[in-house]
């Protein structure tokens, strides 16, 4: 698995109406996984909720922890469909401020 940085997560987001897809290789463990989001984490200043793994997928809510603008997102790892992906949950339902977000948050 290649190092995340900002600009690879940037330069592998793809906007789409309802989600943004983060084109990156897959955590292979469920060690791997928590590393690549607690680097996703600090990269973008987001905290995280308490995460939900099934057998095949791992879900967490991410929230930024600046004041202006507050986001929050689901991200989703899924290893069937071979995907991950962010989903804006919250009053801020816009796949387009999502990506301002993490363009213009603070390293």
């Amino acid at each position: 698995m290649q190092q995340l940085t900002r600009s690879t997560v940037l330069n592998s987001m793809r906007v789409g109406q309802t989600s943004i897809e983060i084109m990156q290789p897959l955590p292979s463990t469920p060690l791997k996984t928590q590393q690549w989001v607690d680097t996703f984490k600090q990269l973008f200043s987001l905290d995280a909720s308490e995460s939900d793994w099934g057998a095949d997928r791992f879900q967490v809510v991410l929230s930024s922890t600046s004041s202006e603008p507050f986001l929050q997102c689901v991200l989703c790892i899924e290893w069937l469909c071979e995907s991950i992906w962010l989903e804006p949950i919250g009053t801020q339902q816009d796949t387009a401020a999502l990506m301002r977000y993490f363009h213009n948050v603070d390293e």
